[in-house]
This record gives C-alpha cells, structure tokens and sequence, in this order.
C-alpha cells in the first residue's frame, strides 16, 4: 500500500483509505461492505488481488453499485478470474515467469548485493475501470 499511496501521491491523487485484511473473497467483501451503510461510497478500488475484486464486486453489486459506473475496480493478478467476473476486470499482470527467471538469473550470477530490479508488470485494461472526462 505504501508503492500505491507514493505513485498516487505523485499522480497528485490522495488515497481515501485502505482496508488491511486476508487476500480472499470474503475479505473483500467484509472489507468492503461497510462503506456504503457507512455513507461513504468509493469512486474507485484499488484491491491487491483478483480475489479479493470478486468480494468487492459482490458487495458494490449487492448495494446497488454499478462497476465502473458508480465505481471503478482495479486489482492485481490477472488471473482467469478478471475475465470470468463481469463487467470483466482491468488486473496488472503478474508476470510470475518473468519474476522468477529475474531472480534465478541473480542468483547465477553471484550479484547477491542487494539492488531494486523492475520487472514491467503490464496493465491488463478491461471493462471495469470508468473513463475520467
């Protein structure tokens, strides 16, 4: 949560809250489901796995919410799951192979010193996500 708050911070967008739970469906759905009794509708998730998106889609949908219309849901994984819910879900890819031949490859080498290493995680943009006008 810190990445997103830090990238989003610098987009000039200020992070309403977050919810720190378990990474599975029922948590997305308790974690989410407060918020509309409580008066407080989201325009826009951020969930840190496609799971924890199907909670939240069950909530927003059981409360009358609209995905993207009433409030955009993007998450993490890309997992068959993001193109099984609908409206399907915009996911960044998890680029599982990619992660670890990167860290085999360090350990091959013998480059042991610790360092950041980007590995692009591509943004699978789908139906879930609202336009901005």
């Amino acid at each position: 949560m810190q990445g997103a708050a830090e990238v989003f911070g610098a987009a000039g967008v200020k992070l309403a809250g977050s919810v720190e739970c378990a990474w599975e469906p029922e948590h997305g759905y308790d974690g989410v489901s407060d918020l509309p009794r409580n008066g407080h509708r989201p325009r826009a998730l951020l969930c840190l796995n496609d799971r924890l998106a199907l909670g939240a889609y069950q909530t927003l949908q059981e409360n009358g919410l609209r995905i993207p219309g009433d409030v955009s849901v993007v998450s993490f994984d890309d997992s068959e799951l993001a193109s099984w819910l609908r409206p399907k879900l915009t996911s960044v890819a998890l680029p599982h192979y990619d992660l670890g031949r990167t860290a085999v490859t360090l350990l091959l080498d013998g480059d042991l010193d610790r360092q950041v290493v980007h590995v692009p995680m591509p943004l699978r943009s789908r139906e879930s996500i609202a336009r901005v006008s």
